[in-house]
């Protein structure tokens, strides 16, 4: 009898593991790449993925590159030794991330850009072309075709690179447009676009008969420029910058900036997840798709219906 039962519970025991509680499966993993994880636009992307990502069971992690393309290319090596399930990068130029693409290609892993361009690999892209041109159609709307334009840009960035070609295109042949272009730096960009916009002023001094106007592909640097104008006691100059962070709208509503464009990017960070998952599920059969998500030019004429639609940023 003792060996019947023994017997018996082993048997129940077998039967158990096979039929009894089922078997969990481990959560997929999302790896974020950002280009610089404090910017205020980075942040809204990253938010928007990550709530995506989570409502579908997924983890995320997220690395801080520091606009390093080399940083960018090894934190994608390191998500492929990893085996994530699915790769984010924000706003670096697919040109300057061939290593890390190759490594998740290798590893069969897909890879979504924000603000990138469609290449082997990547299955999903955004855009920054539309905001760059309503930026660059309202700050034209403001000073004409005769104006001296400090225009702050990023190569580094892809974002800052779509965003300057439609501010290259909107100025080019406008004999009256006087631009002068600097590169902002990183990290540092509050400070040194104070810097750039104090030394422009001091060769533009008030007064004169020519309008002014500084442009900037994101809103950091001008809250430095916006600083120097007003350090300066200057009125004179237009502001016209993109993103819409919360800094910045703050800066139009209390109007030390004209205006800054509003990017959705948490939508686009949630569109850019459900894409991914879209595209996995396609497999082979999939087509790279590029997101444009309509922004908002947001001035002293808007800004309180602004806030008021919303609230949080986003």
């Amino acid at each position: 009898m003792r060996k019947f039962l023994t017997a018996t519970m082993s048997a129940l025991a077998v039967a158990w593991a096979v039929a009894g509680d089922p078997v969990v499966a481990e959560a997929k993993t999302l790896g974020i790449v950002a280009l610089l994880a404090n910017d205020a636009l980075n942040i809204a992307v990253i938010a928007g993925a990550t709530d995506a990502a989570k409502k579908a069971g997924w983890d995320v992690k997220v690395t801080d590159t520091q606009a390093s393309a080399d940083q960018a290319n090894a934190a994608m090596r390191n998500f492929a030794v990893q085996k994530v399930d699915a790769m984010f990068v924000l706003a670096f130029a697919s040109s300057s991330i061939g290593a890390g693409l190759a490594a998740a290609n290798d590893a069969g892993i897909p890879v979504a850009t924000w603000g990138g361009e469609i290449v082997p690999g990547i299955v999903v892209t955004t855009s920054g072309r539309t905001v760059g041109d309503d930026s660059a159609k309202y700050l034209l709307g403001q000073v004409g075709d005769s104006a001296d334009i400090l225009a702050m840009t990023f190569h580094p960035g892809k974002l800052c690179i779509d965003r300057g070609e439609a501010f290259d295109a909107a100025v080019k042949g406008k004999a009256g447009l006087n631009i002068t272009y600097n590169e902002v730096t990183v990290p540092g960009q509050v400070q040194n676009g104070n810097a750039m916009a104090q030394a422009w002023l001091t060769a533009h001094p008030a007064g004169g008969k020519t309008k002014l106007a500084i442009w900037s592909c994101w809103d950091e640097p001008m809250q430095g420029a916006v600083a120097a104008i007003r350090q300066a006691g200057r009125d004179d100059v237009t502001t016209v910058s993109i993103n819409g962070s919360p800094q910045g709208v703050d800066l139009v509503k209390n109007g030390d900036m004209t205006a800054t464009v509003w990017q959705p990017a948490y939508a686009e960070g949630e569109a850019v997840f459900k894409t991914i998952l879209e595209a996995m599920a396609a497999g082979k059969d999939w087509k790279p798709k590029v997101i444009e998500i309509a922004g908002i030019v947001v001035s002293k004429d808007n800004v309180d219906k602004f806030l008021a639609d919303h609230p949080s940023g986003q």
